[in-house]
């Protein structure tokens, strides 16, 4: 999936920058509220800290300790690895 930016003037959707090979694809377009189309006023180092909240947040206790390892076992139901 490709994201880009760009402007709706006149029933027409025109990108912000050039997007190649795409002619005839499908597409599907999102109206941002003019809120959320301004450049965030997040530092990198923000960024992160909240992505890293943002993961601490969603985490879920399995308790399984090797789930990384063993995944295949546990979502498809193969044989544990050795």
């Amino acid at each position: 999936m490709l994201s880009v930016k760009g402007t709706f003037q006149n029933g027409i959707a025109q990108p912000t920058v050039p997007v190649e090979g795409r002619n005839g694809q499908q597409v599907v377009i999102t109206f941002l509220e003019e809120d959320n189309i301004s450049q965030s006023s997040f530092t990198e180092d923000q960024a992160w800290d909240a992505l890293k909240q943002l993961i601490k947040n969603c985490a879920v206790e399995t308790w399984l300790t090797d789930l990384a390892h063993q995944h295949d076992h546990y979502l498809h139901g193969k044989p544990k690895k050795t």
